[in-house]
């Protein structure tokens, strides 16, 4: 049996707080932090799952077909063009190479 989240009033995934997915992860970031993540990198002889590093431009809340959803967008080192990725997979930059 399934039941619907809004009737589901102790969820703590519908708080204030919570609105959307990935808002718990906006209260440890702001703009202008150094962040990483992880990505699929690819070159002509495999594929490497590798960290990402840039800067956080902006925090973008927007509406996707199951509700809301957090995006950062960032500015990768070495890069013209800002990305969009979902906040989810974001997180401080923790070393300095």
């Amino acid at each position: 049996m399934t039941t619907n989240i809004d009737q589901n009033e102790g969820s703590k995934f519908r708080t204030i707080e919570n609105d959307g997915f990935g808002a718990s992860k906006t209260k440890n970031l702001a703009i202008g932090d150094l962040v990483e993540w992880d990505c699929w990198e690819y070159n002509l002889e495999d594929e490497v799952f590798a960290t990402q590093n840039g800067l956080l431009i902006d925090i973008i809340k927007d509406r996707r077909l199951s509700g809301w959803a957090y995006l950062a967008e960032i500015v990768p080192f070495g890069a013209d063009m800002s990305i969009k990725i979902p906040i989810i997979s974001v997180r401080k930059m923790t070393g300095t190479n």
